[in-house]
């Protein structure tokens, strides 16, 4: 008889990723892509003046939400094609029954090597430990400001202190990085900028200073009178502290900064004045199943009802390079704001 061929640990693994690297997705301009961003739900526990209106909007109905298994099979699919970074995103996220069950089944999924969330961290204390056990190391927090009174502007619902008490939980749970996401907006927060990049001084974590950007109902001329460059931002932190450029990660969005002798960073996402493009590696899947290929376009692909119609993967990946084709090279924020702004709002495209 035969004896079985003997592979090391890891040999399958390996074997994946090749086969995977032979047949990834790849848009008109050559970015192979490996990053996807899933919304979950379009439901969120606040308000944010950036995201959603005061009396929130129709939510989806349950019935044409993705349900975990429909998530992951086009994680499983994607993660076969070169996906290898996931980040879960709402709306708010943890109002999603059960995300750390539907996390940990995409951390053991063959291909993901990362996964991450975004959260206001104000479920946190409850969720944190069971999103550590999932595989869960990553978290990004929206934090928009320090003051208690400016908290109930900007958020209308929920508390600083809250948040606050989240941040405290996912450190002290272990994940790292932390990063912490100022939307700056003139007339609101601009003013706090320094206060926020001096966090990093103290405290391993990244601030990142994200441009506002014209996506929901904001109309243009509101939209003009809030937005603040990050070359502003850049120049204020600066009037203060003594800043040096830091090494940014592979295909970041963000450029990363270091304040003389901090623990840790802050960074500027610069969607309006400087467009980061060309290392563009992502898509946007929907909590209703749309595939978005760009944040600045109001394209979006349904990919709920080929699923739910039970096509094969090949069919499937089919309707993923034809989502990928309408993925343009470079985005345009500015001019859809002269067109009227976005079809969606924030918390139902996924940040």
């Amino acid at each position: 008889m035969e004896t079985p061929t003997q592979h090391p640990a890891n040999y399958f693994d390996v074997v994946g990723i090749i086969v995977a690297t032979m047949t990834e997705i790849v848009d008109n301009f050559g970015r192979r892509i490996s990053y996807l961003r899933i919304s979950v739900t379009d439901r969120c526990n606040l308000r944010c003046v950036y995201c959603m209106p005061a009396e929130g909007l129709p939510f989806a109905d349950l019935d044409t939400v993705l349900s975990d298994d429909e998530i992951m099979r086009v994680v499983e699919l994607l993660a076969r094609h070169g996906l290898r970074k996931v980040r879960i995103t709402g709306g708010e996220p943890l109002v999603r029954k059960e995300v750390p069950s539907l996390i940990a089944r995409i951390a053991a999924t063959p291909g993901i090597k990362d996964i991450g969330l975004t959260t206001n961290a104000i479920l946190l204390p409850r969720y944190a430990e069971d999103l550590w056990a999932a595989g869960l190391r990553r978290i990004n927090i929206s934090l928009d400001t320090l003051r208690t009174e400016r908290f109930q502007t900007i958020a209308r619902h929920g508390s600083l202190e809250e948040t606050l008490e989240g941040i405290r939980v996912a450190e002290n749970v272990g994940f790292s990085p932390i990063k912490l996401n100022m939307v700056v907006m003139r007339g609101l927060n601009e003013d706090e900028v320094r206060s926020m990049a001096a966090l990093t001084i103290d405290r391993p974590y990244e601030v990142r200073f994200l441009e506002y950007m014209p996506i929901g109902m904001v109309s243009p001329i509101q939209w003009r009178q809030r937005y603040v460059s990050n070359e502003e931002v850049l120049a204020d932190i600066r009037s203060e502290f003594s800043v040096q450029e830091a090494p940014a990660d592979e295909h970041s969005t963000a450029r990363k900064f270091k304040i003389d002798g901090a623990a840790g960073t802050f960074g500027l996402i610069n969607p309006i004045s400087h467009k980061f493009c060309d290392g563009c590696n992502r898509l946007r899947l929907t909590a209703n199943g749309a595939l978005v290929p760009c944040l600045s376009d109001n394209y979006e692909y349904d990919l709920r009802g080929p699923i739910r119609a039970g096509e094969d993967d090949e069919a499937l990946i089919d309707h993923v390079r034809n989502a990928l084709s309408h993925k343009p090279e470079f985005s345009d924020f500015e001019g859809r704001a002269k067109r009227g702004g976005s079809l969606r709002i924030m918390a139902q495209i996924g940040g």
